[in-house]
């Protein structure tokens, strides 16, 4: 560890720092930036409006055109499941509806 170099305060960074000024002179800096940042959108709530709609949509859709009737029965033995005709096509229709599921989840939590 280095020892502690003069005590005298020679930069005037430092002095202003230890007068404990809230403000540091940067010759409008601070302003030029703050007028530069994009002003929020008043639409802010638009985009999750539109992604749970569309969500919601693709799951009304998916259920209504699933074929219920040719998805193979859930009701044999277990070790059925690891047969792919039986496995295969629940996988399909559960990624579907978990990734419809998750949008809408995503698109309600969205912060700006």
């Amino acid at each position: 560890m280095n020892p502690p170099e003069n005590t005298e305060n020679s930069d005037p960074l430092d002095i202003l720092l230890q007068e404990q000024n809230h403000y540091i002179e940067d010759a409008g800096f601070t302003a030029r930036v703050l007028t530069s940042l994009p002003q929020s959108s008043r639409r802010s709530w638009l985009r999750p409006v539109l992604l749970v709609s569309v969500s919601l949509a693709g799951l009304f859709l998916f259920i209504s055109w699933l074929p219920w009737q040719s998805l193979p029965s859930l009701d044999g033995p277990p070790l059925s499941w690891i047969d792919s005709k039986v496995f295969l096509p629940w996988l399909m229709a559960l990624t579907v509806l978990a990734s419809l599921v998750w949008g809408m989840v995503a698109a309600s939590q969205l912060e700006d």
